[in-house]
């Protein structure tokens, strides 16, 4: 089980008191892009200076607080998709070149951009021909995943390069020769090495994710027919990755390439989690077996890893943007959209806890990425990175410390 850290009462006086200077940074992080005039975007953050489709997460998560900016970071998408249906995967907001202004290198998609348009709509009150943008725009990335990301032809989305997932500096997406990101800044274009096409465990649970909302937007927009399709393609997909990507002997999903599984244990199998594609029972195995056991697999003292402290290809060293070994708050700050879902409601708040406990024994950080998952020790010399801001925030209003004196008056961000 995961074990709640203990942080003292002076310890919660502190990092109460820096609530303030929390939401400041976290509006600070809000900049005007050219790309789309008048409403302000979310940034990453300092070192990640532009607005990435792999942190639509974040919007959902300041909503209620910001919503016009949130709103705005998913509408930006939209407008600026390609005729063929790609989503760029981020806009820089100083581009110094013009492949940069709006990025099509690669997909870095998590959680589905269906998903995440249509829950922030829903809590910004945007009008029904919002939705029916959303759901077109969806309709039209599906098309596109299902066709220049299928060329082994077996239905499940395949990876062509590092950054395609997130993981950067991953063995897992590196090892083969894989390129950073696709040839000619193409997301459609395949590198010409032995290990491609690779089918992809966390972009194929996230094409799922993006199915199953489609049949909630089409059931909102009173369309039975397509409710049904939609449904029947998502079990179609899940149905493809048990039968190409599961190992029952090792109870996990794997990435495939031509040669067999691509064996290893990282943070991919949590977006399998995020986009429900596991029921219960299985879920149960899957987290007795990697996620239970102190100081093993997925749970050393500050969880999740990026990749299994026992994987041997874990890496340590406590390198900067490292999906290699290190925990990653775009990891925990996921969390908060699975773990309740899957009956871990305990166990989210004892991994909340080790992060403010992160935070309290390292007061002079400025909020990077990463920390170490054995000492949790801030990584890297990144600065406000917004979802390290939100998982600090979320936390303290989660475990409700809010509620304290000393973090009044509350503001929800949730």
């Amino acid at each position: 089980m995961v074990v709640p850290a203990k942080i003292s009462e002076a310890q919660k006086s502190m990092l109460c008191g820096r609530k303030n200077m929390l939401l400041d940074a976290l509006r600070n992080n809000a900049a005007l892009f050219e790309q789309y005039p008048g409403v302000p975007l979310l940034k990453a953050g300092d070192i990640y200076n532009g607005i990435w489709l792999e942190h639509n997460q974040d919007c959902y998560f300041i909503a209620r607080y910001m919503p016009e900016i949130a709103w705005a970071s998913q509408d930006v998408f939209i407008q600026h998709q390609r005729e063929d249906g790609l989503l760029p995967f981020a806009f820089m907001l100083h581009p110094q070149e013009e492949h940069e202004r709006v990025c099509f290198s690669h997909i870095q998609s998590v959680w589905p951009f269906a998903r995440s348009a249509m829950e922030i709509a829903k809590i910004t009150n945007r009008p029904e021909s919002d939705f029916i943008r959303i759901y077109r725009a969806a309709e039209k990335y599906d098309h596109y995943l299902s066709t220049s990301r299928n060329r082994a032809k077996t239905g499940l989305v395949e990876m062509y390069c590092e950054w395609d997932t997130g993981h950067d500096n991953d063995p897992r997406v590196m090892d083969g020769g894989i390129p950073h990101t696709c040839p000619g800044f193409d997301a459609g274009n395949m590198p010409d090495l032995p290990v491609m096409p690779i089918l992809s465990v966390d972009l194929s649970a996230m094409l799922y994710g993006n199915r199953i909302a489609m049949a909630e937007l089409a059931d909102m927009l009173g369309m039975s027919a397509e409710k049904k399709k939609w449904e029947d393609a998502a079990q179609q997909l899940k149905e493809l990755i048990y039968q190409y990507l599961y190992d029952p002997e090792d109870e996990f999903f794997y990435d495939r390439s031509p040669q067999g599984f691509r064996k290893y244990r990282t943070e991919h199998i949590t977006r399998l989690f995020l986009n429900k594609v596991v029921d219960q029972e299985q879920f149960d195995r899957i987290w007795k077996r990697y996620f239970s056991t102190p100081g093993k697999e997925f749970l050393p003292n500050f969880p999740f890893p990026s990749v299994s402290v026992n994987d041997e290809r874990f890496v340590g060293g406590m390198l900067k943007n490292s999906w290699g070994g290190n925990t990653q708050a775009p990891t925990t700050l996921r969390a908060f959209l699975w773990m309740d879902h899957y009956n871990r409601s305990a166990e989210l708040d004892a991994v909340l806890s080790c992060w403010l406990k992160a935070f309290a024994e390292y007061p002079q950080s400025d909020f990077p990425q990463e920390i170490d998952p054995f000492s949790g020790a801030p990584v890297g010399a990144g600065k406000n990175f917004t979802p390290t801001l939100l998982v600090h925030l979320m936390a303290m209003q989660r475990l409700k410390w809010f509620e304290k004196e000393d973090c009044q008056p509350a503001e929800t961000i949730l």
